[in-house]
């Protein structure tokens, strides 16, 4: 009896040994992997530093959808009283080197080709780590970029951006291509804006058609809206919404849905496709591709009303006599000297 009681004792010790080893080697391999991954987060990290353009001094080297956000975000600190963020439109719907020149007003371009609110998001948080811009303005394209992505397509892109600027090296890691640009370039570029002068007439009539229907944005769009609205508002800078002239682009239903928008996140809102007869726009002359973006003589009349709206409703100081900005008067001189003659 007392023989059968000591083999089941001795059977259960096995069994709970048994169960402990499995336990310890699930933990092990557990350790393994959480080890493995914080190795591999770190190396990312590590090999994002090595590659980050500014730190190298090739922001010229890098593809021009990256070239001007790199450039304003390598600008000293508290230098930049506008940032201006969107896609393609916003950097021909306004002239930093007219606002320079004619008032003073220390602008800068960190749009993107194609870029979509989430990298305007994440652009605007690298920003605001260097700069205390007073306004920032967003051009409005960039809300309808993701079509009608459907949320599961919007949450990847976002995980898929979050990466991209948590470890540089996803964006940069063809940096070893990378070779100093052409000093030429500098003087091509004020403040991310490129004197573009070509003309491409658009003859496809009037566009904004009176309706009450809207073209919807996507979730992620309404979700990044609101947290570039409370990064702003966090800083103390003033978010102003701006549509740039683009028959191409804009539609009645488009600016319905983007004032809608602007009403519920209490942002002002211009449209200038709304008023293009006052700013003076000739389709014949002022766009470079058929009315998708405007060229040099457009960007200067949408400028000038951009310029008297600013100048009204926000206080810009001219700085054009502070000696920190000695480089961009330098800049602005080298600029002038490409402008077409009248």
């Amino acid at each position: 009896m007392q023989a059968s009681e000591n083999k089941k004792i001795k059977k259960k010790k096995s069994v709970n040994t048994e169960i402990a080893n499995t336990k310890t080697g699930r933990h092990r391999i557990w350790l393994r992997v959480i080890s493995f991954a914080v190795v591999v987060v770190l190396l990312l990290i590590g090999a994002g530093k090595l590659c980050d353009p500014i730190r190298l001094g090739l922001q010229d080297s890098v593809s021009e959808r990256e070239r001007y956000l790199l450039h304003l975000l390598s600008e000293p600190e508290d230098m930049v009283d506008v940032a201006i963020l969107g896609d393609s439109e916003s950097y021909t719907v306004l002239s930093t080197y007219h606002l320079w020149k004619d008032a003073g007003i220390a602008s800068y371009i960190g749009g993107q080709s194609g870029q979509w609110i989430g990298e305007s998001y994440f652009s605007l948080k690298k920003i605001l780590k260097r700069q205390s811009p007073k306004v920032v303005i967003l051009e409005t394209n960039e809300f309808f970029s993701r079509g009608d992505a459907s949320v599961i397509k919007d949450a990847a892109k976002s995980a898929q951006e979050f990466a991209r600027q948590m470890f540089p090296i996803l964006k940069y890691h063809r940096f070893w291509k990378m070779e100093p640009a052409d000093p030429k370039l500098q003087t091509t570029i004020f403040n991310g804006f490129e004197l573009r002068a070509a003309v491409a007439p658009y003859t496809g009539g009037g566009y904004m058609h009176t309706t009450d229907d809207r073209t919807p944005v996507t979730f992620i769009t309404r979700y990044y809206l609101d947290k570039i609205k409370r990064l702003c508002d966090a800083h103390g800078t003033k978010l102003l919404f701006v549509t740039a002239p683009s028959p191409v682009n804009h539609t009645m239903q488009r600016h319905n849905e983007v004032q809608a928008l602007a009403d519920a996140l209490a942002v002002p809102y211009l449209d200038l496709n709304l008023n293009t007869e006052e700013l003076g726009i000739d389709w014949n002359l002022d766009t470079l591709d058929g009315g998708d973006h405007l060229n040099y003589t457009g960007c200067q009349k949408a400028t000038a009303y951009l310029q008297r709206y600013m100048q009204t409703h926000y206080t810009l100081p001219d700085r054009r006599d502070d000696v920190r900005y000695e480089a961009w008067n330098k800049q602005a001189e080298e600029f002038e000297k490409l402008l077409p003659q009248p």
